[in-house]
């Protein structure tokens, strides 16, 4: 049953179509860190990694929830890589670099790699696919082609084709003798 909100927030839904975002990265509650920072199950050799699953918003309610882990795998030419993922997320949205993570992190040291990151706001070009269905409600697959970092004062979609910015008119430039490049 759906309850009104008072108009405080949209309702949340996932996002189901391939675009562009404007997405903040959300800080889980203090009640379910532990059920978005934890360890993985054992892999075929025993071991466990830290692994994250982190929430994105926008401000039309469309969000999408995204799992990572610090586990390093081998490519096409058997040469073990850092999954680079999760340190561009990071680096994106926080503005600043972010190496990839040591496979050796606990879950504690990957909440303080991630932490810098919330609460930051990025347009993030998204690629969705279905991914079949799970009681009932469809499930899908995210891709993050490109992500571009935003000031803190913008957020929420923007009808098509429509900036955020005003274009600037023939009177707000500058003469081009005045252009130093």
């Amino acid at each position: 049953m759906n309850t009104p909100n008072d108009g405080k927030l949209p309702p949340l839904k996932d996002i189901a179509t391939s675009g562009s975002y404007i997405l903040k990265l959300i800080r889980p509650k203090d009640d379910r860190l532990a059920e978005r920072f934890k360890w993985s199950r054992p892999d075929e050799n025993g071991k466990s990694f830290a692994t994250c699953r982190l929430f994105f918003l926008d401000g039309d309610g469309n969000c999408l929830t995204q799992n990572f882990s610090v586990k390093h795998y081998t490519d096409a030419n058997g040469v073990k890589k850092a999954p680079m993922s999760l340190a561009m997320i990071v680096g994106k949205f926080s503005g600043k670099y972010a190496q990839a993570p040591s496979e050796e992190m606990s879950v504690e040291q990957l909440f303080k790699f991630v932490e810098p990151a919330f609460g930051k706001k990025a347009t993030v070009e998204v690629e969705v696919t279905p991914n079949g269905e799970w009681n009932g409600r469809p499930q899908y697959r995210y891709r993050f082609k490109k992500i571009t970092a935003l000031p803190a004062d913008v957020y929420g979609s923007q009808p098509s084709g429509e900036s955020p910015y005003p274009s600037p008119g023939p009177n707000d430039l500058p003469p081009p003798e005045a252009i130093p490049f």
